[in-house]
């Protein structure tokens, strides 16, 4: 198994005029994704906490909380962070899903879920992207919006439809 790097973070904290190290470690990718201070020039990952997750599976991926800071902020935007109530989770590359499907027939189905909604965002998206350029014309009309909304819709609606259920109750 290839060894998966994560490090722990270093930001500047305005408030304390100083760098502050995250509690958690994360790989580039989830600190991409995830990590407020991360567009930040000033952040930076600290090479000495540098370390294998596979290696460390056992060991606590987060540092126990600091009893003199209050962390009902930080739990706050954790809970905004987390979609649907989902815990977080690193999405799967195209890599990942093919070897998915070659190596387990029972994922498959799962596999071509995950990729056709990747061609559905990508397709919304598109016809998003078209609609807002129509519309950003000095002729557009309200009716031209409209329309546009509309076809968002419409697709959208066939999506879902194709979906089905959700979360055991119907999702209009």
């Amino acid at each position: 198994m290839e060894p998966m790097w994560e490090w722990k973070w270093a930001y500047w904290d305005e408030k304390l005029g100083r760098f502050e190290q995250t509690a958690v470690w994360m790989t580039d990718a989830e600190a991409c994704a995830d990590f407020w201070a991360y567009s930040d020039q000033r952040s930076h990952k600290i090479e000495h906490t540098k370390r294998d997750r596979h290696r460390v599976a056992s060991i606590a991926m987060v540092d126990a909380p600091d009893s003199e800071v209050d962390w009902t902020k930080e739990a706050r935007q954790r809970a905004e962070r987390s979609r649907f109530g989902l815990p977080a989770f690193v999405t799967p590359t195209y890599e990942e899903l093919r070897r998915a499907w070659k190596e387990n027939p029972g994922c498959r189905r799962f596999a071509l879920e995950v990729q056709t909604d990747r061609y559905t965002f990508s397709e919304l998206e598109a016809i998003a992207a078209e609609e807002y350029w129509h519309l950003s014309k000095d002729s557009a009309t309200v009716e031209d919006g409209r329309k546009a909304l509309a076809r968002l819709r419409r697709r959208l609606m066939a999506e879902l439809n194709r979906i089905g259920t959700i979360d055991s109750k119907r999702r209009r």
